[in-house]
This record gives structure tokens, sequence and C-alpha cells, in this order.
């Protein structure tokens, strides 16, 4: 059996040892955290004029803001926002930043970006699909409306059919495909004419 002071000898050693891993494992992580905010410094001095990066880094994108073109609400507004902004981290303000950039910088795809196979597959498929889709935004006229089949007077019924027929061509690209539909249209309605006069 072991005696008392052999069994304080062996804690004071365990603590000991302990007590040492423990600042070892202490000083690495502060060696990691260094070199993260190293590896995360912003390109600005750390303190100018009582201001921390944070302020300078939400200062140089409400900047960036205000050099806009397009007309912002107003100047207030811009305040609300950078109490805000303030509360952000730094990786939070560049995430805004770059999502602001990217929204603004992609451009619009339109029909003329399209090949004619393309516009033609796109014009049969809409004539193909074009009843399942007005029937689809015809029973959402009809409950919007709140009106159905079995109580509806010929006011409700034409009603629900406009409302229907707006929200079908305001759906997806299909007032585009509808004009050129037309345009076909009376294209071959000239041609009959024409070859019947």
């Amino acid at each position: 059996m072991a005696t008392e002071d052999e069994l304080n000898q062996i804690a004071t050693t365990v603590e000991n040892q302990i007590r040492d891993e423990y600042e070892k494992q202490l000083d690495d992580l502060r060696n990691q955290i260094v070199d993260l905010r190293q590896s995360m410094q912003v390109n600005v001095s750390p303190h100018v004029d009582g201001e921390n990066n944070l302020d300078i880094l939400v200062n140089s994108h409400m900047r960036d803001i205000t050099r806009e073109t397009r007309p912002q609400m107003s100047s207030a507004g811009l305040e609300v926002n950078n109490k805000h902004f303030r509360d952000l981290s730094n990786h939070e303000l560049h995430q805004v930043k770059k999502m602001y950039e990217k929204d603004h910088t992609k451009k619009s795809r339109t029909i003329l970006d399209e090949n004619l196979g393309d516009i033609m597959d796109k014009c049969i498929n809409f004539l193909t699909y074009s009843f399942d889709g007005y029937s689809k935004k015809y029973y959402e006229a009809e409950m919007m409306e709140d009106v159905y089949d079995n109580d509806k007077s010929t006011y409700e019924m034409i009603k629900v059919h406009l409302i229907a027929m707006v929200m079908f061509i305001k759906d997806d690209s299909n007032i585009l495909y509808i004009g050129i539909l037309l345009v076909f249209l009376s294209m071959i309605l000239y041609l009959v004419n024409i070859t019947t006069s």
C-alpha cells in the first residue's frame, strides 16, 4: 500500500502534468486565434480617429451605396440602414456587398438572346400546355372571388374568366408567345385574303 506522502506526490505530479497540458493547449489556441485574425485582417489601419475596422468598412460600404445613380428612398434611410449594418460582422458585410453586386450586374435574358428553334419549340409547347395553364389560373380566380361552378351568375362568370385571362397572360412569358402566335395568325389571314381576292 502507498503511503499518504506518496499519494500526495502522485497527485501533485498529475496536477502539474494536467496544468502543463492545459497551458500548452491554451497557447496553441491563442496562436491559432492570432493566425486567424491575421489572415482575416482587413487592409485598413486598426484605429483611425477612434473608429474601428467595422466602422470604416460600414462607412465605405455606405459611400458605395450613396454613389449609386439610381433614385434612393431618402438619405434618412441610409442612417437607419447604417445603424443595422453596425451589428453585422465583417464577413456578413462582405456577403451583403457581394449579393448587392451580384444582383445588379446580372443581365436579364431576352427573347433576342435565344435562337429561332428554341422560340418555335416554346411556342409549340405553349400551344400544347396553354389549356392546362389557363385551367389552373381559372381555378385560382374562382378561389380569389370565392365563387364556384354551382353558384355563379353570368356577371361573375365573365369576371372570373377575365381575371383568369389576365393572370394567365402575366404568368411567365405567356404574353410573348401569345404575341408571336397572333403575328403568325395575322400573316396567315393576310395570305388567305390575298389568295381569295
